[in-house]
């Protein structure tokens, strides 16, 4: 449509609250699907673009939302007079005189006649996929940008359709996002009808869970854009093509469900102390590091569960189930488990270990203890000196649903990198006499020394406690950690790709 000369046109910067008589050219960036307030009105929610790369909300409620079905495409250009403007109440705000726009019956919208839309500037701050966890299991979300390498078959749980995708960037990290409902039945087909192609897309409001290890998954209020003309596409787009095979051969090999890639070994950097751990935000898991402790040598070593969820059942191993929790046909398989103490020098807490991350631990198979039990014959010194033998490298987070007191509170790791004590006592001692100097002094002793041996978070008084050790206690003195500030594991801006 042609601008009218009566009607100017104005930037997004350009309109507040009391303006009269306004126009302004749209770009829907996103558009969610409508939800319901406390109050249960219906609302739905678009994020706008002006042509200066200023975004704002916009609201449309009841029954407006039928009126304007036709409207407010994604990606379209619009020309909108007029819509009721107020502040953005503080405690939702970004920035500075922040405003929301009230588009009801009223508001004059009508659509730009243009073949292709332009591309929309970059306004959005996704988070580099090797970031992803330290957002696992906390209230925040995320947005992303990827490649769609594969698609998986619909199920549903419940009465919900649901679908798996598997997203990829220069990262080499291939990465599980579940689309649920809604997502599914709209963007989660579209998306399997043109998979051939690799499409692109931007995830809006993600959350991170530790399901299978890191898995992405959709909520009410997330958003998928498929193939989005946005500047940072193209680049990524070139980078797929370039790089078929090699991401053709890591989903042949299943890497999404690659535990070590998923949850690499923590930098110095990102290790906090058990102590600091405990006095944390608990919706949040955190890398610790620490030497382990036998617990209770009449605990089970073993449960029944489902071979996909891991959900526990009272089921003899190789019934074929519908797994209530994943609605999947499964067989019902064994599944490790221990309960272990983990300490470091500043404290203690009682750790649950699943399925691998037990197994590396134990000097019996699954089979063989399972045998050695039913004998009454498995030996519990040995699976004691084995599991106290090493160095646990844990990303921890607080187990669901434990109203004890702090102090026999439990938790559950997400993933255990192990270290063979005795060899890393014996490399961290070789790497510090390397960087020593002539000088007794610790005050004039360099840096690169106590970095040394600050890498592991023990210290013989970690030990104190713990009685008789297969490992001579002596040994542990050369792992002592120099007491630091809290390690930061959230995102800073500067590491945000743009």
């Amino acid at each position: 449509m042609e601008l009218q000369e009566d009607r100017k046109v104005i930037a997004f910067a350009e309109i507040i609250p009391g303006l009269r008589d306004w126009t302004t050219i749209v770009q829907v960036l996103d558009k969610q699907k409508p939800l319901l307030s406390k109050a249960g009105n219906r609302y739905q929610k678009l994020t706008l673009i002006d042509g200066q790369g200023t975004t704002v909300e916009a609201m449309i409620y009841k029954s407006d939302i039928e009126f304007f079905r036709n409207h407010f495409r994604l990606y379209m250009r619009y020309m909108l007079s007029n819509a009721r403007v107020e502040y953005t109440p503080l405690e939702y705000r970004v920035r500075e005189n922040q405003c929301t726009w009230y588009i009801d019956n009223s508001t004059v919208v009508q659509a730009m006649d243009e073949p292709n839309p332009p591309e929309i500037p970059p306004v959005f701050r996704f988070t580099p996929f090797r970031r992803f966890y330290q957002h696992i299991d906390d209230t925040s979300d995320i947005d992303i940008l990827g490649i769609v390498a594969e698609v998986h078959q619909r199920f549903h749980k419940g009465t919900t359709p649901t679908r798996e995708i598997v997203i990829i960037d220069k990262s080499f990290m291939p990465v599980i996002l579940t689309l649920w409902g809604d997502h599914e039945t709209n963007e989660g087909q579209a998306i399997a009808n043109m998979i051939q192609s690799m499409p692109l897309i931007v995830g809006l409001r993600l959350r991170v869970s530790s399901y299978h290890t890191l898995n992405l998954s959709t909520k009410f209020g997330s958003s998928v854009l498929v193939n989005p003309p946005i500047q940072q596409g193209s680049m990524l787009r070139q980078w797929a093509m370039e790089n078929k095979t090699q991401i053709n051969d890591l989903i042949t090999q299943r890497a999404y469900l690659n535990r070590t890639s998923l949850l690499p070994q923590p930098t110095e950097d990102e290790l906090c102390t058990i102590k600091e751990f405990l006095n944390l935000p608990m919706k949040k898991a955190y890398w610790i590091q620490g030497s382990p402790r036998f617990l209770d040598k009449s605990q089970r070593l073993w449960y029944n569960a489902c071979s996909n969820c891991h959900k526990s059942f009272r089921a003899k191993p190789q019934w074929k189930i519908i797994c209530t929790s994943c609605n999947k046909n499964v067989n019902i398989l064994p599944r490790s488990r221990l309960t272990i103490e983990l300490a470091d020098y500043s404290g203690n807490l009682t750790l649950d270990l699943y399925d691998n991350d037990a197994q590396q631990l134990l000097p019996f198979t699954l089979p063989q203890i399972q045998e050695l039990e039913g004998k009454h014959q498995l030996d519990y010194t040995a699976i004691e000196q084995a599991i106290e033998s090493s160095i646990l490298t844990c990303f921890v987070k607080k187990m669901t649903g434990n109203r004890g007191p702090a102090d026999t509170e439990k938790y559950a790791a997400i993933i255990v990198h192990k270290a063979n004590a005795a060899e890393l006592i014996s490399s961290t001692s070789r790497n510090s006499a390397s960087t020593s100097t002539p000088s007794t002094n610790p005050l004039t002793a360099p840096e690169s020394s106590n970095l040394t041996t600050s890498s592991t978070i023990l210290n013989a008084t970690a030990q104190s406690y713990r009685g008789a050790t297969n490992l001579d206690s002596n040994l542990f003195t050369t792992l002592k950690i120099t007491e630091t500030p809290t390690k930061k594991q959230r995102t800073d801006p500067t590491d945000m790709e743009l």
